[in-house]
């Protein structure tokens, strides 16, 4: 699968160039964020460790989506996979290889590559059950420390939300955090799942998007 020219006014594609500054946002982004805790296992932060997600998702949105950013000072990233991206368990597999996932469990810690597949398939389980049509899916969305509550989220959603709704598609997204559930029903998502994490008491939303008619 290749990865289609795909502008959107209002934000920057992320050049491979600058991934290293990619991973740097994200990581600082998600410092306490629940679902990385949860993929991590680690009872403390440790950014040295939780790069390497990054980089990984970071990887796959350039390989078979789209990366954007919010300007050169990447104040804030997002990682969309458009609808051609749902493919079958073994395209999946193919996909995480190229994306350097099997590296993960020298990188981060034995055991990483199992808990995204028990993650993986549980929450692609509720994906599935939310929606089956061709969708956009969120992958990830984050906004570094220092920027926070300036508006880059927005920023970040408000481009790629037009867009569905001029060409009348749906996306899709997961969050673990409840105050984020109270944002994205205010850009008209709706809750079509509430679960919990494999092995954990880590609650999983499922988030629902269909465009708004002109």
């Amino acid at each position: 699968m290749n990865r289609r020219k795909f502008d959107i006014e209002g934000l920057t594609s992320l050049k491979k160039e600058d991934l290293s500054l990619a991973i740097m946002s994200l990581t600082d982004a998600f410092q306490t964020a629940p679902c990385l805790r949860y993929l991590l296992q680690f009872s403390t932060y440790d950014p040295e460790k939780e790069k390497h997600i990054h980089e990984y998702t970071l990887r796959y949105g350039l390989k078979f989506g789209h990366v954007f950013t919010t300007g050169k000072n990447m104040e804030g990233i997002s990682i969309w996979l458009p609808p051609e991206c749902r493919n079958n368990t073994l395209n999946t597999a193919w996909m995480f290889i190229r994306s350097g996932g099997l590296k993960l469990d020298k990188l981060v810690k034995p055991g990483t590559i199992d808990i995204l597949k028990k993650y993986g398939d549980y929450s692609g389980k509720l994906h599935h059950e939310s929606i089956t049509k061709p969708h956009w899916y969120l992958m990830s969305i984050g906004v570094a420390k220092p920027y926070q509550g300036q508006g880059f989220s927005r920023k970040l959603l408000l481009p790629m939300l037009n867009y569905f709704d001029k060409y009348s598609q749906s996306c899709y997204l997961e969050t673990h955090n409840p105050q984020n559930v109270d944002i994205y029903l205010k850009y008209g998502f709706r809750v079509t799942a509430i679960g919990t994490l494999p092995y954990s008491d880590q609650t999983h939303w499922s988030m629902l998007r269909d465009p708004f008619s002109k």
